[in-house]
């Protein structure tokens, strides 16, 4: 286990996140499917164990922020980071398709509290 995770994105290091949340999922097939009458899955997956990381950022700066969104913004990206399910530091084919801004209601108007997205294995 590393002490310091780290991720960088095309070579270049993201700032560290508030929060960084890593989950695996199974990719099943279109001929998975659940039969209505006993409600048992047939599955056929197709790959298992897709990496999938959920980075959440305490809004300080927004050009830090914008910095973040142009390097996850191509259609796939190469990231190096630690993969847990492999125990080392490697590099894997990423997208990121999801991005979150979270505004509060304060006593001045709507304020950022934060930014999150997703990055998940090709």
């Amino acid at each position: 286990m590393v002490s310091n995770v780290t991720i960088k994105i095309e070579g270049a290091e993201l700032p560290a996140p508030s929060s960084y949340d890593v989950s695996f999922e199974d990719l099943d097939s279109e001929q998975s499917k659940r039969y209505v009458t006993t409600g048992k899955l047939r599955r056929k997956r197709t790959r298992g164990e897709v990496m999938k990381i959920s980075l959440t950022y305490n809004l300080k700066d927004m050009p830090d922020v914008m910095k973040i969104m142009k390097m996850i913004k191509p259609q796939t990206y190469s990231a190096e980071l630690y993969l847990p399910n492999e125990g080392i530091v490697g590099t894997i084919e990423m997208y990121s398709n999801k991005k979150k801004f979270n505004y509060i209601n304060t006593a001045t108007g709507h304020k950022a509290q934060s930014f999150s997205f997703d990055m998940t294995e090709v």
